[in-house]
């Protein structure tokens, strides 16, 4: 029978693409996991990886079984997680993916309540991105993620992963108090030609705004390049230029903007949350999964405006 141990070694180099990579990942020395790799292999009966100068990539077989090396290691966690439920209460450590400065609120709200509910659990947050944050669950970095998406299109799950949708939120064009449009009911992109943007070049906001104005006819002048929303809307309240940014990303209590509805755009963010599949049964993901549904049901305006 194969051994579990060897096929998490095998998936590591996998997603890694090299031997040291994965070493470094599973906390292993790189001729541990040569070991383990060349005796998995003499298990399996045929090659599973292609050596090319210090890159490897995956054989036909090599592929099938880590394809049933998620199958495998998602039963796993869930009977581990379904076992947890026996105890008297939910304890442990949750690592979870936040990122600050972006929101929404939802997040911190339900970790402070699960938090207080269940002083015996240990809750260590650790600063995330919308990019960054899955893969980092894969890699067993983090228990769980809160990331954004935006616009319609179907998202293709990573393997391994279950995500739940917590809410939408439509995205608004946002402008210093002093700004013309301050007053206005909604604007159009063609009138935001002449303005100085603030924008995360390398974030999917920063991307669709970017093409928001070229479908409208003219490139953005960027006078701000930012790593997160957060900081966006707080540039835009010193009256540094727009910006475009979801409702409920929160602001400061004395910022001095207002958030304008853009006609046509009908792109809303996804607020969603991510977990490996099969823990997502553990007492500890379920108790925060629980807590964030229940503040998103409170939020209206994630759904109506």
């Amino acid at each position: 029978m194969l051994d579990v141990r060897k096929l998490i070694m095998l998936r590591a180099v996998a997603s890694e693409g090299s031997i040291a990579a994965a070493g470094r990942a599973l906390r292993y020395t790189r001729s541990a996991v040569s070991q383990q790799l060349a005796a998995l292999e003499k298990e399996a009966g045929t090659p599973l990886v292609q050596r090319a100068g210090n890159r490897i990539t995956l054989t036909t077989a090599g592929r099938a079984l880590v394809e049933h090396a998620e199958r495998i290691l998602t039963e796993l966690r869930a009977a581990e997680a379904t076992l947890s439920h026996d105890a008297a209460s939910v304890s442990g450590l949750l690592r979870v993916g936040v990122p600050f400065r972006e929101g929404p609120r939802i997040m911190s709200r339900a970790l402070t309540d699960v938090r207080r509910r269940f002083p015996d659990m240990e809750i260590r947050l650790a600063a995330t991105t919308d990019d960054a944050g899955p893969e980092a669950v894969v890699r067993d970095q983090l228990d769980m993620v809160i990331v954004s998406r935006y616009g319609s299109a179907h998202h293709r799950g990573t393997s391994g992963l279950r995500e739940w949708v917590l809410g939408h939120d439509p995205l608004r064009l946002c402008v210093p108090l002093e700004h013309p449009l301050a007053h206005a009911r909604k604007c159009a992109m063609a009138q935001l030609r002449d303005e100085s943007w603030i924008v995360s070049l390398d974030g999917a906001l920063g991307r669709l705004t970017t093409s928001l104005c070229t479908a409208a006819g003219f490139e953005p002048r960027v006078t701000a390049t930012v790593d997160d929303i957060g900081a966006a809307i707080g540039l835009v309240g010193i009256g540094w230029g727009v910006t475009i940014a979801p409702e409920l990303t929160p602001a400061g209590a004395d910022a001095h903007l207002v958030r304008i509805p853009i006609e046509g755009l009908d792109t809303v963010r996804h607020n969603v949350v991510i977990a490996r599949d099969g823990e997502h049964l553990s007492p500890r993901i379920a108790a925060v999964i629980a807590a964030l549904r229940a503040i998103s049901a409170e939020l209206p305006v994630a759904e109506a405006r």
